[in-house]
């Protein structure tokens, strides 16, 4: 049996003001478009503004993020940098096949090659942090930023000495790319406002979204925000795998559903999906709170990544927006988080966190 891990600092750039933002979510972005895009940093605080110029949206929302995660944990560098993401850079790969057609193989620039490569983040930020340790990068569509997480628990559960390393997802959304997910029925056909997406799950689809999240995961609770408890991954999920695999989870910690704080559910208004989700709106008592995410961020291989960091924030502030809150409970603490979310692509995951004190 693993032993628990903990993270220690979160950092993300979300379609939110998430990244620095004073307050959480008290700012709400919408959109009436069907898609929900990152909202800009300063990026010259942590990278070159001479390098920046020839960097995608995707690498420079992704070395910020990680970047900023090393910063608020305290660290110089990372033992091992890991990542997890579904796409990689799709704006440069769709830049760079253009290219290819156009100049018909010929003389082709390779700054987009390079820059669509799914590990260019992780090698920015090796450099960056004079990091010369692991280094990895998983693509395994709705379970990327999941293998990264458990690749770092592995590790770290095989060292007695502290050791912290810097685990992050990130993708990126396009026009092709939001166009050929609407011929694969993907998004739906009457878009509602962001903020009402989750009142639309009577019919089919989703609105597309995008973000990066990294996160410092250590051996150590000393300083630490909350321990990653349990992570289950399951494949072609059903309605009743989701239950077993909850149930499952909370047994392994002598838990019971209401000693849940709060459930981030990853209800994303496709009808197809939503039953996934009803019996934890069903079964969870009147302690509980159940809460969702999808409508402030959209749909994407790594939407865990933004959910994982609003946990973290949920844990720090002890207070859970209006706008998350699916159905009230009445636990006066958050201590105990029990993250649930799927992807189209036949994933999902169940996650519980535990507060550090």
């Amino acid at each position: 049996m693993m032993q628990p891990v903990y993270i220690s600092s979160a950092a993300a750039i979300s379609p939110q003001h998430s990244f620095d933002a004073p307050a959480l979510l008290t700012d709400v972005v919408s959109s009436n478009n069907g898609k929900l895009y990152v909202q800009d940093a300063d990026y010259t605080k942590f990278i070159n503004p001479v390098a920046i110029r020839r960097m995608s949206r995707m690498l420079k929302t992704g070395i910020s993020a990680g970047m900023r995660a090393v910063q608020l944990a305290g660290i110089d560098k990372p033992d091992g940098i890991i990542t997890g993401t579904g796409r990689g850079s799709m704006r440069d790969m769709e830049l760079f096949l253009g290219d290819m057609i156009r100049l018909k193989e010929e003389a082709l620039n390779p700054t987009y090659f390079i820059q669509s490569t799914y590990n260019s983040i992780n090698g920015w930020l090796a450099m960056q942090t004079k990091c010369t340790g692991y280094n990895q990068t998983y693509v395994h569509r709705g379970h990327s930023l999941e293998m990264a997480l458990l690749d770092a628990q592995m590790l770290l559960n095989e060292n007695s000495t502290p050791q912290t390393y810097l685990v992050g997802s990130f993708d990126e959304m396009t026009e092709d790319y939001f166009l050929v997910k609407s011929k694969a029925k993907y998004w739906k056909k009457n878009i509602p406002n962001s903020l009402q997406l989750l009142q639309h799950n009577d019919t089919d689809g989703t609105i597309g979204g995008e973000g990066a999240a990294f996160f410092t995961i250590t051996n150590s609770a000393a300083n630490s925000i909350c321990s990653i408890a349990q992570l289950q991954l399951l494949q072609e999920p059903t309605t009743e795998t989701v239950q077993a695999s909850i149930n499952n989870t909370l047994a392994a910690e002598g838990l019971q559903l209401k000693d849940i704080d709060l459930v981030l559910c990853g209800m994303s208004g496709d009808a197809r999906y939503q039953p996934l989700y009803t019996p934890i709106l069903q079964n969870t008592t009147a302690h509980t709170t159940v809460a969702a995410f999808k409508h402030l961020c959209g749909e994407y291989d790594t939407a865990t990544g933004f959910a994982l960091w609003l946990a973290t924030k949920l844990f720090q502030t002890q207070i859970t927006p209006q706008v998350l809150i699916q159905k009230k409970g009445i636990n006066p603490e958050i201590r105990h988080i029990l993250l649930v979310n799927h992807y189209p692509q036949g994933t999902a995951t169940v996650v519980l966190l535990k507060q550090y004190k």
